[in-house]
């Protein structure tokens, strides 16, 4: 059965069950708009995936893209900012009163959705047919939860048993293991030529392929997260005084530098096309389930009409150069089995017909070529007004819409929908088991094919707490 008709078929049942309940489907509520709020980090320099921090005020979701040059974005900093709860946003709720409201069947709770009245068990379902066929049309969609791994855990041989005993007891399915970092370093030593002359090899994992062995023999999935354009290695390197592989500024011929000081390499460049591809490569070659490329886009965040591109293809629109870059991907990753998956910002799932997007994210176009994508939706990076009616369920309104878009948006292939879910409580008053709980539910119900949690410190105590209540596990020491 062709994954359209799944769909429809599940959302059929649902309303059908709803309507033999003796109970009517409240009609959607109106479009809802982001509104331009201030851009910060969510975590320390390790961080990620590239996130964006707020959308641009407009009268509907398909004008955001034509206003897209005053997005605000994530900038690095030292430490999480402190930032006063949204002072119009209800006060925090108790866990347990969360989540009884998570466990009922009614309309209160989830108030002003479309799928409201529905049963919850009834939305899993139809979430689980609607994974369970795109998997089924797409054998590289891999369907597992995670958790993120910077690169100083996967470096330490402590850290990674820890972490694959605690996956194992509350049956998480794998990582997702930094291979490329934020700042272009590899946590592996590289035979490529360029790698050696930017000096971006490290010797973080000796070796690679025993690593992956190592959590396969846990019974785990294994992805590699490589960071694509935001790379100060390859864009600070010069020749001759040149810099070949940079974003340049057109006002002093030197790398251009966000706000916070960040240079970026050439989307356009296929020299940096190949590097990162021939990164690829190397990743599947040991033995990787999967290769997750993040900041997949243009620089932002700064002033970039200085931006100058001296490579380019004039005949191309950047979401079109981005294709041209996948496209290039995923031939290396078709003469293998692995997966390819992209992150996006979180409110890409919800653009629509302007294909010259600011920054290049066009879900459409990624979906050509990506097996999964992976949207961060997390709610401390929506501007407070977006969904606010929701109070306490915001977060699982956003991530539950927003997975559901990217399934109505999955392409020919199809492509699944993994999302980013929040594991720190930057920005987030709600944030906690029950907080962690309904993200969870959120994409389960949407349709994903798992989720990601994401820390950049991966400090995932409040994650533990919240599988432990899930699966009933009792207390037992510290976690």
């Amino acid at each position: 059965m062709k994954l359209r008709a799944v769909f429809c078929l599940a959302l059929g049942l649902a309303l059908s069950v709803c309507l033999a309940a003796g109970r009517t489907p409240p009609q959607p509520a109106a479009a809802e708009t982001p509104a331009t709020v201030d851009s910060s980090a969510v975590e320390t320099a390790d961080r990620g995936p590239d996130s964006a921090a707020a959308v641009t005020a407009a009268e509907s979701a398909d004008s955001i893209a034509a206003a897209a040059d005053s997005l605000a974005v994530d900038t690095l900093v030292s430490a999480p900012p402190a930032v006063e709860p949204d002072s119009t946003a209800p006060l925090p709720v108790e866990t347990d009163t969360l989540l009884k409201a998570l466990a009922s069947d009614t309309a209160a709770a989830l108030p002003d959705t479309a799928k409201a009245a529905l049963p919850a068990d009834t939305l899993e379902r139809a979430g689980q047919l609607i994974a369970e066929a795109t998997a089924r049309e797409n054998p590289r969609v891999l369907r597992f939860n995670a958790i993120y791994l910077n690169s100083g855990s996967v470096a330490s041989n402590k850290l990674m048993d820890r972490f694959i005993e605690r996956a194992r007891k509350y049956s998480l399915g794998g990582f997702v293991m930094d291979m490329k970092d934020d700042h272009g370093y590899l946590s592996y030593t590289s035979r490529l030529p360029l790698a050696k002359k930017i000096g971006s090899n490290t010797r973080r994992v000796g070796d690679p392929a025993s690593l992956v062995r190592r959590v396969h023999e846990s019974g785990l999935t294994v992805t590699a997260r490589v960071v694509c354009f935001k790379d100060r290695l390859l864009a600070g390197y010069s020749e001759n005084g040149a810099f070949p592989f940079a974003v340049l500024d057109s006002t002093t011929g030197s790398p251009w530098k966000q706000d916070n000081g960040e240079i970026w390499a050439n989307p356009y460049h296929p020299e940096v096309h190949g590097y990162l591809s021939g990164i690829v490569e190397e990743l599947v070659s040991f033995g990787f389930d999967q290769v997750q490329l993040d900041y997949i886009r243009f620089p932002s965040d700064g002033n970039t009409d200085n931006c100058y591109y001296p490579v380019a293809i004039d005949s191309l629109n950047k979401a079109e150069v981005i294709g041209v870059f996948l496209s290039r991907v995923r031939t290396v990753l078709d003469t293998t089995a692995a997966s390819l998956a992209a992150d996006v910002f979180g409110w890409v799932p919800w653009l629509h017909k302007d294909r010259n997007y600011w920054i290049g994210q066009d879900w459409d176009v990624i979906a050509g070529y990506a097996d999964v994508i992976c949207p961060m939706l997390y709610s401390s990076h929506f501007p407070a007004s977006f969904k606010i009616k929701h109070g306490p369920l915001r977060a699982y309104n956003i991530v539950r819409e927003g997975t559901e878009k990217g399934v109505e948006r999955r392409g020919g292939r199809p492509t699944g929908v993994q999302p980013y879910i929040q594991c720190f409580d930057w920005n987030e008053p709600y944030f906690g088991t029950a907080y962690i709980l309904q993200q969870i539910r959120a994409a389960a119900n949407g349709g994903a094919v798992g989720w990601i949690a994401w820390n950049a410190r991966n400090d995932y105590s409040a994650l533990w707490e919240a599988l432990r209540v899930a699966n009933g596990i009792s207390r037992s020491g510290s976690e």
